[in-house]
């Protein structure tokens, strides 16, 4: 009789890290929608094109990471990436030397991740608008709603509140604010049924 534990299937379950995979997919439902919203908001267009343009950035951006990771692997150190697979697949850092130091890593790849996310939106905006027709386009109204601060000269600076530029930043700072809250939430409600 063939055990079902060595079936072809449920090998590939037993590879696969399903709970990466879902987190992946609830992450960036929640961007879709936190990132729509505020594009919603201050760039004032419909609700349903925001929510595409949010959906479609969002999965490009989603895409690319993907692809730069593994592109990476090849020249990350051994224990490295050791520990990033053992994160991926278990949710814990592998313990060796890199485990102690781990923390600057962790901030530099988010602050990384932040950048090449932005970056990656604001040029996909861009080709989505384009590829739409929609970038000869110019605003109807002006708005007036500025906020301003102060520069080194005493310089006001403005930031007009339908910039793209600004409109994405903020959309991608609320985004990635509310993924880290629901991490920090997650790990510690782990660690505390942990100690019990």
């Amino acid at each position: 009789m063939l055990n079902p534990r060595s079936a072809p299937g449920s090998m590939l379950f037993n590879l696969l890290p399903l709970r990466a995979i879902a987190f992946q997919f609830m992450f960036l439902l929640m961007a879709i929608a936190i990132e729509g919203y505020v594009l919603y908001r201050l760039l004032e267009i419909k609700h349903k094109d925001s929510m595409q343009y949010s959906a479609t950035v969002n999965l490009l951006s989603t895409f690319v990471g993907w692809l730069v990771f593994f592109a990476a692997q090849p020249f990350i150190p051994a224990n490295l990436k050791l520990q990033v697979i053992s994160y991926i697949f278990f949710e814990r850092f592998h313990t060796n030397f890199w485990q102690a130091g781990i923390a600057p890593y962790l901030v530099l790849a988010a602050l990384a991740i932040f950048i090449g996310t932005f970056l990656i939106e604001l040029k996909g905006l861009e080709l989505l608008e384009f590829a739409l027709g929609k970038s000869k386009e110019k605003p109807k109204v002006e708005v007036e709603t500025v906020i301003r601060f102060r520069g080194r000269k005493n310089r006001v600076i403005g930031i007009k509140s339908n910039d793209k530029t600004y409109a994405l930043l903020v959309a991608n700072a609320a985004s990635f604010s509310g993924i880290l809250f629901i991490l920090f939430i997650r790990y510690f409600t782990q660690n505390q049924f942990s100690f019990l």
